[in-house]
């Protein structure tokens, strides 16, 4: 009697247990299924019918991190940057929302770190956006493009300063002089420690030849001023001598790609 009843329990265990993992299985399909119909949808900029399609995916499965990351990409396509108007900043919200839960299943997701700093960023909440860049540092790989973005940021609040070819710099207080040239080292640093990385990051030395500029302004004699424009001036011709070499790379390896090829087809 015991065996026939430890047999049933068994059986009923089975059962529940094939029950469970038939209906998780076919959630998952289900979510799958939608995902790629909000995918159709993004793709044809009919952001409102895909937000509603991964919303879908994530009920049926709620693992499936790429269903986040659409959702948050349709959120994001719906953002203006630097737009002010309710609507707009609550999809700016609404995006980095959903990159934030795209962290909560993928720490290490770069592509949400990096899309969370860049939305603050164009919030105009830049303290927050580079508090992101920051935690974007700590993956190596992604270190050199996270102090780009800081660099970016302290040259665009140096600048709104400064004004135009530096034409508000009498008007600045000595505390918001101070702390115009506390961004300008900051970013500076920034981009040199980008540079040690990636010597041939041309972006990088653009914005640093900019921030010398900025540096020259701040200057408060002519000999200072002369050898920081000087800096920048240099800084530029390397940043173009080094985008000509970068292109004679890519038009090298395209040469040999086109060389290897032919070879392979011609017969023997």
């Amino acid at each position: 009697m015991r065996s026939i009843t430890k047999l049933c329990v068994l059986a009923a265990t089975l059962l529940l247990v094939f029950t469970v993992t038939s209906c998780k299985l076919l959630n998952q399909l289900k979510a799958r299924e939608h995902l790629n119909q909000g995918v159709k949808a993004y793709t044809a900029k009919k952001y409102d019918e895909a937000v509603e399609e991964f919303k879908v995916a994530i009920e049926n499965d709620s693992e499936l991190v790429d269903a986040y990351l659409y959702l948050a990409a349709a959120y994001r396509a719906q953002f203006v940057p630097l737009a002010t108007s309710p609507e707009n900043l609550r999809k700016g919200q609404e995006a980095i929302a959903t990159f934030e839960q795209v962290l909560e299943l993928d720490p290490q997701s770069t592509n949400a770190m990096a899309n969370i700093a860049d939305l603050h960023r164009n919030m105009s909440e830049p303290e927050k956006a580079k508090e992101w860049y920051r935690k974007l540092m700590e993956i190596s790989e992604e270190k050199a493009q996270a102090l780009y973005g800081i660099a970016a940021i302290d040259y665009n609040l140096a600048n709104d300063k400064t004004g135009s070819d530096g034409d508000n710099v009498e008007n600045l207080t000595e505390e918001e002089l101070a702390e115009v040239n506390r961004v300008v080292e900051e970013g500076m640093d920034a981009l040199r420690q980008a540079l040690e990385i990636r010597p041939d990051y041309t972006d990088a030395m653009e914005y640093l030849n900019l921030l010398y500029r900025e540096k020259g302004e701040l200057a408060t004699d002519d000999e200072e001023r002369r050898r920081w424009q000087n800096e920048a001036d240099r800084l530029a011709l390397d940043a173009l001598e080094m985008k000509r070499q970068l292109q004679r790379e890519v038009e090298r390896a395209r040469r040999q790609m086109f060389i290897k090829a032919e070879e392979e087809e011609s017969p023997e």
